[in-house]
């Protein structure tokens, strides 16, 4: 196990590393990026967070070279225990968008495509400066206008990324990555897929990338007991688990999950359009789409389209990708690995065991960073979540 070059956790300008006893960080491309920790206190620095709503969190880390930096918002105190020698609780913090997204009130007009639309609403929340950097990875193809009537930026988002697709028909996703300095990402689940984290290596000279795989370690093998280079172990698990192939197939498939026959009745127009099924089911849906005319200057709505076959299949795509979970926990952590990234498995194992349908390409969908103390010192695994449709 590879230990942490540094861990600083600073609250209100005090460090309390040395108190922390374990720390997770949360990441996943189904939102921002949230986290608890766990403190042993025995000099009554609970106190200050007394009367304080939103008391700031930075987390600052270096591994294997390299150095990162978080910031977030005390979301909370559990679980305190007041023994004789101090306490020990519970702190839960979140990103510093979630806070603004939950608390600031939209009433305004936005007109453009889903991707455009999700960014200004994000920046009316959270600011158009350096403090909440927003990268767009796909252009969505959906487009119209919102009026945004008086409810919390995060519903707002919500609305409309669940309508919105790219012109692969792939849905959208809003998430943020603990190694991105507080980045906050737009991408698609196409973009994903090909979005690969890369080995590099220099062969005969020159850099060479492949993609990144995930190993099954040796049973019972260390560094330290079996004369392995420590860092030859990074990005090797225990094992694998897979959490979920294609549960509560029948209810999904009643759902309409594997696909739909869409009958839309364009109220409007008195008609009637029959899109017959392009997936696997055709479980019959009928729609009834907004008006055209909504607006002036042939301006339609943004949600125009979300009863047509498309959104009806980007939304079932979202939902599908989760039908084959697979997740690698306590990996030796490595450097800047995040979610929304294609990676590899190989689970080993032998001629009974080894499944070679499930040894693939992935996209990371999860990741939990954490840090425990042990022998005085912090050290950083990780538990990653993966999905493939």
């Amino acid at each position: 196990m590879l230990n942490l070059q540094g861990l600083k956790v600073n609250i209100f300008n005090s460090d309390v590393a040395p108190m922390v006893l374990s720390l997770t960080m949360y990441e996943t491309i189904k939102g921002n990026l949230r986290g608890s920790m766990t403190l042993l206190d025995n000099v009554n620095f609970m106190d200050v967070f007394l009367g304080t709503t939103h008391a700031p969190i930075e987390i600052k880390w270096a591994y294997q070279g390299e150095a990162w930096v978080n910031h977030f918002y005390g979301d909370g105190i559990e679980k305190i225990e007041i023994m004789k020698s101090g306490k020990q609780y519970t702190i839960h913090f979140v990103s510093y968008t979630t806070l603004n997204e939950h608390t600031k009130v939209i009433n305004n007009v936005y007109t453009g495509t889903s991707d455009q639309i999700i960014h200004n609403i994000f920046k009316e929340a959270c600011g158009d400066n350096t403090d909440a950097p927003f990268i767009t990875d796909s252009i969505a193809v959906t487009k119209g206008r919102y009026i945004v009537p008086n409810i919390t930026a995060n519903k707002a988002i919500s609305n409309v990324l669940n309508t919105s697709y790219d012109e692969t028909t792939s849905g959208l996703f809003l998430y943020q990555r603990v190694c991105e300095q507080n980045i906050t990402r737009l991408s698609s689940l196409k973009y994903m897929d090909t979005n690969f984290f890369y080995r590099r290596a220099l062969d005969e000279g020159s850099a060479k990338e492949t993609m990144y795989t995930l190993k099954a370690a040796v049973a019972g093998a260390s560094a330290e007991d079996s004369g392995i280079d420590p860092e030859k172990t990074i990005g090797t698990t225990p094992g694998f688990i897979v959490d979920e192939y294609n549960m509560n197939f029948t209810a999904k498939l009643a759902q309409g999950t594997y696909g739909q026959k869409v009958q839309n009745i364009e109220l409007d127009k008195t008609s009637s359009l029959d899109f017959e099924g392009v997936e696997i089911d055709k479980k019959p849906k009928t729609s009834f789409p907004l008006s055209t005319s909504l607006y002036e200057d042939n301006v339609k709505s943004v949600f125009s389209t979300s009863c047509g076959p498309e959104a009806y299949f980007a939304a079932n795509q979202k939902r599908r990708v989760y039908n084959q979970r697979v997740t690698a926990p306590d990996v030796i952590a490595v450097p800047g690995l995040g979610c929304g990234y294609a990676i590899g498995i190989e689970q080993g194992g032998s001629n009974l065991s080894n499944n070679h349908k499930t040894d693939t390409k992935y996209v990371i969908a999860n990741i939990t960073h954490k840090f425990v103390m042990s022998d005085g010192k912090h050290r950083y695994t990780q538990d990653i979540g993966l999905v493939r449709e």
